[in-house]
């Protein structure tokens, strides 16, 4: 069986030869399964994606405006602002890709090109072709503020440990369910499914790809992170491809109001308890896999 792997990479970055060195050396692969990397070009302001003068409405122009976002969820929150040109870039080529997976009709990786794959990166992904679930992190984040409540997430993901099934869990051995926040999309592997229903969420780009990733009251796919994390950053990392000419104008419309404050608070509170019961529904779905 083959699974295809895909780098996210700009053309001219230098971060494209730390890519192609591992599509031309790839990990060994000892099982029936087979990786196959490739190259996408990753979408940047640059691209056609982008332009206004095409004769008809570009994917950026279709999917972005200033009033569709000040309408979302993300926008009204606490790290809410205008998304910069390189972040719906960012969005648009995982977008790319899960039409992609929809069109191979497989299951697909997809990893951005500041990644580094760690020694077990193929028994992860042996593991979650023969797993029942649709999108898998293979890296995630967590928030700091809540790692005092998460074993996993204080030792940053990279042991599998006991978990206090309130908030978090393991599931099939290696296969990480939470309450709490997780985020990244840096490197995941999903199923044509998982693709579908992110599509389907994207009608309009009103938040950073990752933050559309952890949206499970949106697209109804469960977000699972494999334990350890099977993809680290590589020290090409601190060279962002995110950048604004204008970092001060992220949120010069942005009302910071005590009332506007009080409401991010309820709000948050709102995002945890929700959180926290599809937590529990998930749970409930896959309690036979604990």
């Amino acid at each position: 069986m083959v699974l295809p792997v895909y780098f996210i990479s700009l053309k001219d970055h230098p971060r494209r030869k730390h890519c192609q060195s591992i599509i031309d050396n790839p990990p060994a692969q000892e099982g029936d399964l087979k990786l196959e990397f490739h190259l996408f070009d990753a979408i940047d302001k640059h691209s056609c994606y982008f332009k206004k003068d095409l004769g008809y409405s570009s994917l950026i122009e279709n999917s972005y405006s200033s009033e569709w976002l000040k309408e979302s969820e993300w926008f009204r929150g606490a790290h809410g602002r205008e998304l910069l040109l390189e972040e719906l870039g960012c969005y648009a080529s995982h977008y790319m890709l899960w039409l992609r997976c929809i069109e191979l009709n497989c299951p697909i990786v997809i990893l951005e090109d500041d990644v580094v794959l760690k020694p077990h990166f193929y028994e992860s992904l042996v593991h979650c072709m023969q797993s029942p679930f649709d999108f898998v992190r293979l890296f995630a984040t967590f928030w700091e503020i809540k790692t005092k409540k998460s074993v996993i997430a204080h030792t940053g993901g990279t042991q599998v440990l006991p978990t206090d099934s309130r908030i978090e869990v393991i599931l099939k051995e290696h296969f990480y369910l939470s309450a709490l926040e997780v985020f990244a999309a840096a490197a995941y592997y999903l199923t044509p499914k998982a693709a579908k229903a992110f599509v389907s969420a994207s009608l309009h780009f009103t938040e950073p790809v990752d933050n559309l990733l952890t949206l499970v009251h949106t697209h109804r796919i469960p977000n699972l992170t494999y334990i350890p994390l099977s993809v680290g950053f590589s020290k090409h990392h601190s060279i962002s491809a995110i950048s604004s000419d204008d970092p001060t104008n992220l949120r010069a419309s942005a009302n910071k109001s005590p009332k506007c404050l009080s409401t991010r608070f309820f709000n948050s509170v709102f995002f945890a308890v929700r959180r926290y019961y599809y937590y529990r529904l998930f749970l409930k779905r896959y309690a036979h896999l604990r």
